[in-house]
C-alpha cells in the first residue's frame, strides 16, 4: 500500500524484503515524485510469529494509506551516517540523498531481521562461498591505513551497512575469543554476529575504546541491560560488541545466524534520522526554541507501544539516569532500540554508552534536555522534577531509582577502574578520570533527586 492509499504500481524500482527465508513484503519507489510503498506478503502477515517493520507500518494500514514519508523514514534510518555514508555513495556513484539506491546496495545486511533483495531473485538458503577471514595482522594494517583506504571498504566492497557515524566493521565470530575465535566477513545467508569499533585515531577523542568499554561494563556490573563488549588488541585497541539482534547457532550444514528485528527510537517515533536530537535544527539563536526531535518525552511516549509498559518505563528511566551518571551528552534518539514483536515493542539492550564530557574539544550540549536544561551543569532539582512530569514518572520513584543507581555506580566505578582490561598507565589514568567523574555525578544526582521529590506539583 502506498503512502497515499493506492496499490503499489508495477515499477522497476522495487525490492523484496525477506526474513529467515520467508518473503515479508515488497518495497516500491517512484523516484520522480519520491513516493514509497510497502505491501506485506499475505503469507507473512498470517503467521502467528510474524511482526511488522515498525508501529508506523502495521500489517493493516489506515484507509488512506501509511503516513506520508513513513516508509522512506523507516528505510533511511537503516543507513550509515557521516564518512561511511560518503564512502558508500562515492563507491556506488550515487547521491547521498538517493535512499533507494543506497538501500539497494546495502540492504542485504542491515540492522534488524530483514534483508532487502532484488525482486526477481531469492536470497540464498545455504552458504556457497567460504566466509573471508580477517586476521589480527590484516586488521592492524587496515587500521594504520584508514586515511588511504576507508575501513568500511574490504576487497572493493562496502561492508558498513548499519547506522552511526563512527568507523565500524561487521564480522562473524566463529567461537569465543578465549577459545581461539576468528573474525570473518560474511555474505548471505550468513550474517554478522559482532561489530568491531576501533579508536577514531584523532586527538579530540583519546581512549574512546576504553571509554565505551568502561561505561558499558559499568552498566553490566550494575545489572543493567547492556550489550556484551570486550577489548580486542591488534595491538591497537578495538571494541568488540556482540550484536543483540543476532543469535549464532550451529546448523546441520554449518553455522547459522538468526536475525532478530529491532528498531531505534527514531523509527519507533516515525521520525527521520535527522531528528535524532531534540533540537534537530541546532542551538542557533533563531531555532533553539524548536524542539520537535527525539526528547525524553518523545522517548517515554514509546512506552504506550510496548508489551510490558511498567517494565519499559523503568528501563527508560534507568537509561536516562545512567546517561547523567556517565556524562553522555550524545545520548540521542538512535542510541536506544526496541525489539519488535507482533504484540508490540520491548526495550533492547543498551549500547553506545560513552562519557562524552571527557573530551573538552567536543560540544557537550545534551541530545535530550532535562526539563529545559541542555547542559549537565544547568540541571537543577527543578529540571529533574520537570523531566519527571513530562515523562509521567512518579518523583518518589525517580528519587528511589536515582539513589539506588548512584549507590551502585559509586561502588562499581572504582572496581571497574581497576580492571585488567586497561593495560598501560595512560589507559589506567583515563579509567581513573571516568571513575572520579561518575562518583561525583552520583553524589550530585542523589542530592538533585532528593530535592526534586520535595517540589510542589503546582510549581511545575
Amino acid at each position: 500500500m502506498s503512502e497515499f492509499g493506492l496499490p503499489t504500481a508495477i515499477t522497476p524500482y522495487a525490492l523484496t524484503l525477506w526474513a529467515e527465508g520467508r518473503k515479508v513484503a515488497t518495497l516500491g519507489h517512484a523516484p520522480m515524485n519520491d513516493q514509497w510503498s510497502l505491501d506485506y506478503d499475505p503469507g507473512w502477515a498470517a503467521q502467528a510469529e510474524s511482526f511488522p517493520l515498525s508501529p508506523a507500518l502495521p500489517f493493516r494500514p489506515p484507509a488512506n494509506g501509511y503516513a506520508v514519508g513513513a516508509v522512506k523514514r523507516f528505510v533511511e534510518n537503516l543507513l550509515p551516517e557521516g564518512r561511511a555514508l560518503d564512502i558508500t555513495a562515492s563507491t556506488f556513484h550515487v547521491s547521498k540523498s538517493n535512499i533507494y539506491a543506497l538501500i539497494s546496495a546495502l540492504g542485504a545486511e542491515t540492522t534488524g531481521a530483514f534483508r532487502f533483495w532484488p525482486m526477481d531473485q531469492t536470497p540464498p538458503a545455504v552458504v556457497t562461498t567460504p566466509p573471508r577471514e580477517v586476521t589480527r595482522d590484516e586488521l592492524d594494517t587496515r587500521l594504520a591505513e584508514r586515511d588511504q583506504m576507508p575501513l568500511a571498504v574490504w576487497d572493493g566492497k562496502v561492508r558498513m551497512s548499519i547506522a552511526g557515524v563512527q568507523d565500524k566493521v561487521m564480522v562473524y565470530l566463529d567461537r569465543p575469543l578465549d577459545e581461539g575465535g576468528r573474525f570473518f566477513l560474511v555474505e548471505p545467508p550468513l550474517a554478522s554476529t559482532h561489530i568491531l569499533k576501533p579508536d577514531p585515531g584523532r586527538e579530540l577523542t583519546p581512549h574512546l575504546v576504553v571509554n565505551e568499554h568502561y561505561c558499558m561494563t559499568l552498566a553490566r556490573r550494575m545489572k543493567l541491560p547492556v550489550a556484551d563488549v570486550a577489548i580486542y588488541r591488534t595491538p591497537r585497541p578495538v571494541l568488540l560488541v556482540r550484536r543483540f539482534d543476532r543469535i549464532a547457532l550451529q546448523g546441520g550444514t554449518g553455522p547459522v545466524v538468526q536475525r532478530r528485528h529491532i528498531i531505534d527510537a527514531c523509527q519507533a517515533s516515525d521520525l527521520p534520522a535527522t531528528y535524532k536530537y531534540e533540537r534537530h535544527l541546532g542551538s542557533g539563536e533563531h531555532v533553539r526554541h524548536i524542539r520537535d526531535g527525539v526528547s525524553f518525552e518523545v522517548l517515554f511516549d514509546r512506552v504506550e507501544q510496548t508489551v510490558n509498559k511498567a517494565a519499559a518505563r523503568m528501563t527508560l528511566l534507568r537509561w536516562a539516569l545512567f546517561q547523567f551518571l556517565i556524562g553522555n551528552s550524545d545520548a540521542h534518539g538512535k542510541n536506544f532500540s526496541f525489539f519488535v514483536h507482533r504484540e508490540g515493542l520491548e526495550p533492547a539492550p543498551w549500547y553506545d554508552l560513552v562519557s562524552v564530557v571527557q573530551y573538552p574539544g567536543i560540544d557537550h550540549q545534551l541530545a535530550m534536555a532535562w526539563g529545559d536544561a541542555f547542559s549537565l551543569e544547568e540541571v537543577t532539582a527543578f529540571a529533574l522534577a520537570d523531566f519527571a512530569q513530562r515523562c509521567r514518572v512518579d518523583r518518589q520513584l525517580l528519587k528511589r531509582e536515582a539513589r539506588r543507581m548512584a549507590k551502585l555506580a559509586t561502588e562499581h566505578a572504582s572496581l571497574q577502574a581497576q580492571a585488567a582490561d586497561y593495560i598501560d598507565e595512560a589507559e589506567q589514568a583515563f579509567a581513573g578520570l571516568l571513575r572520579d567523574f561518575i562518583v561525583g555525578q552520583a553524589t550530585r544526582l542523589t542530592e538533585l533527586a532528593d530535592e526534586a521529590a520535595k517540589i510542589k506539583g503546582k510549581f511545575l
